[in-house]
């Protein structure tokens, strides 16, 4: 399964990542050996992945910020946030890349283990995520940024040159064209498979015109029309491109529009099972160390059960046997009084050569002990002489006693340890039914009215208000029309606010649209409770103005009669609606909110700082169970602080 990028993938992502060069830089994440630059684009936001030694792509994976910024990452804010990306280069077909970001550059190689290194105006590292030594380069703070030694250039190279280093090499042709060419194996057997030739060939053996099809082959397989796919094995992601290969003809496959959205599919997944994994590691571990534990009570008990069993039957068989026994203590008892231990082992020895039954019975003899080892039933039996009978039976029976004890003692552990395991293994699952500290942004196609702030009023009409002076612009020339009203609050830089269809709505969403006119205004970062607003025709606003006087940009001139509102009220609630299909957040009056929605959250003007409230509201969201990112609530909310008087449930 492919890990990293390589310089083909590179060359790709480098060229579709242009559409970046003019987006400003928001803000720096840095965990571990990726840093994930967020971005102001044309297109809205976009969150650009680099991890040293593997990838560079635009990606919808965020992982959760770590709560302390580490030194890197604060670096990297303070000189390029604010800036805005000027050029992203590919360095000699290798896999570093550049980027450049007013004076400075963020250099990121993606070669083996990788570094991720900030550049000052004057070509010195300023910082890296790790500083280094090399043979003939160092990355150290201050110190000159060199580059790798250069690699040659498939997509550049001539054909004199192509020809000359190809037929210097006596090895392989497959072997050749990666080495020399820096394709790496894939390619190089691509272009082999497209054109025709032996790959196993010597390079220094082809013919000009063999030479010259490799030649025009690779030129074709390195400027062809890009079509990122991921190719996947028995259902399993097996290597992500941007061209299709004929190498991967009958592998299945997926498609995708562009190169990052492949590369962040295929690199995305693996993060996310990477962070499942690291999440239940060290509870995986704790449940291995467990289960051997469980292997090692499982035998110990085993032990236990076949030594009380062993003990209880030779104590049953002394007693079988008891009368033969019996005679036979008394008997050897006597001999060895006799005798003594050595004359007596010398005599038996002699008794089994001569065949004596009571001789070879007797197995073996333990002076040290005063003790010898019978054969009964095909069971090896250890008496003591100077026991009884009796007494020999009891040890045995004694012994298995004691073995019964230790295996009580055993399955009491090994029911404790199962409990454990069990223990672990709901919290494994729990573990594993939490978010995960990596999100996808799911991205959908923004409505138009997007463009402004926006609700929907209790009686069901669309309300348009300008965002800015463009978007003021914009909303009055381009989407007012004769059927819709018009209105405005009698603050100094407050929004234009249209009601669309509006000539067709009642009293409560004319009142509505001028609350929220009112509210959207500087007033409420003013902190006043309430303010006036009119309301009037789309034919009375325009850009027409007295003799010698101007109007700028978002700015219109309102003729004739006004119709006033005293005294509204900037109060509004932020809920999640649905509308047309979809849902969002709004923020708007209290009762257009709740109209549409049962859960919403009352605010008004107040001392909280507008961040502190967006995550107080988040946070409350999140009960509900809404994921909603703080960017979507901070783009709703009115101007200024604020504080929530209410919240309804």
């Amino acid at each position: 399964m492919k890990e990293e990028m390589s310089s083909v993938d590179i060359k790709y992502i480098v060229e579709e990542l242009q559409k970046l060069i003019g987006s400003r830089v928001d803000k720096i994440y840095h965990d571990g050996g990726e840093i994930r630059i967020k971005l102001r684009t044309k297109e809205g936001r976009q969150d650009l992945i680099l991890e040293a030694g593997k990838r560079i792509h635009i990606t919808s994976y965020i992982k959760e910020a770590p709560k302390m910024p580490s030194s890197f990452t604060m670096l990297l804010r303070k000189h390029l946030s604010g800036r805005f990306i000027d050029a992203i280069e590919q360095h000699d077909f290798d896999r570093i890349v550049r980027i450049r970001i007013g004076d400075y550059t963020l250099v990121g190689e993606l070669f083996k283990k990788g570094n991720i290194i900030l550049l000052d105006p004057e070509n010195r590292v300023l910082a890296a995520l790790k500083y280094e030594e090399f043979k003939d380069r160092v990355i150290k703070p201050k110190a000159e940024y060199r580059l790798p030694p250069a690699r040659e250039n498939p997509v550049d190279i001539s054909w004199d040159r192509f020809r000359e280093i190809i037929q210097s090499e006596g090895i392989e042709i497959v072997r050749a064209l990666a080495r020399k060419l820096n394709m790496g194996g894939l390619y190089a057997e691509e272009i082999l498979l497209r054109a025709g030739i032996e790959k196993t060939r010597k390079a220094d053996e082809l013919d000009e015109d063999e030479l010259r099809l490799i030649f025009e082959t690779m030129k074709s397989v390195f400027t062809g029309e890009p079509k990122p796919n991921i190719v996947y094995e028995n259902g399993k992601m097996l290597d992500v491109l941007p061209v299709e290969l004929k190498w991967y003809e009958r592998y299945e496959k997926r498609y995708f529009k562009t190169f990052s959205e492949a590369l962040d599919e295929y690199f995305g997944k693996i993060t996310v099972e990477k962070a499942k994994i690291e999440r239940t590691r060290k509870l995986e571990q704790k449940k291995k160390q467990i289960m051997a534990t469980l292997r090692k009570q499982e035998e110990q008990m085993k032990g236990f059960e076949i030594e009380a069993q062993k003990n209880q039957e030779i104590g049953d068989l002394i007693y079988a046997n008891f009368t033969f026994i019996d005679n036979l203590l008394r008997e050897l008892r006597k001999a060895v009084e006799r005798l003594g231990f050595e004359e007596f082992r010398r005599r038996l020895e002699a008794g089994k050569k001569e065949g004596n039954r009571i001789a070879l019975i007797i197995k073996s003899i333990e002076p040290k002990d005063k003790a010898i080892t019978v054969e009964l039933d095909g069971k090896k039996v250890k008496l003591y002489l100077e026991k009884s009978i009796g007494e020999n039976a009891e040890l045995y029976y004694e012994k298995a006693k004691k073995a019964r004890h230790k295996l009580e003692g055993a399955k009491t552990a090994y029911e404790n340890t199962k409990k454990k395991l069990r223990e672990i293994e709901e919290l494994i699952e729990e573990e594993m039914k939490k978010e995960l500290n990596v999100k996808r942004l799911e991205k959908r196609k923004k409505r138009w009215f997007e463009k402004f702030r926006w609700f929907i009023s209790s009686e069901g009409f669309l309300v348009l208000g300008g965002k800015d002076a463009t978007t003021n612009e914009m909303l009055i020339k381009k989407h007012m029309e004769e059927k819709d009203l018009y209105c405005h609050a009698d603050v100094y830089g407050a929004p234009h606010v249209v009601i669309k269809n509006g000539r067709k709505a009642g009293e409560r969403t004319i009142f509505e649209a001028c609350q929220f006119a009112v509210s959207m205004s500087k007033a409420w970062s003013r902190g006043v409770y309430s303010e006036d607003a009119y309301w009037a025709y789309p034919e009375q606003v325009t850009k027409k103005t007295p003799s010698g006087e101007y109007l700028g940009k978002g700015a219109f001139m309102v003729y004739g009669k006004r119709n006033w509102l005293h005294g509204l009220p900037l109060k509004l609630a932020v809920g999640v609606i649905s509308y047309e299909g979809d849902e969002f957040v709004v923020c708007a009056p209290v009762d257009a909110i709740k109209v549409h929605t049962d859960r919403y959250v009352v605010i008004r003007p107040g001392s909280l700082r507008k961040s502190e409230l967006v995550k107080k509201i988040k946070h409350i969201f999140e009960k509900w169970g809404h994921k909603i990112r703080e960017e979507e609530i901070m783009a709703v909310l009115p101007p200024g602080s604020g504080e929530i008087v209410e919240v309804v449930d």
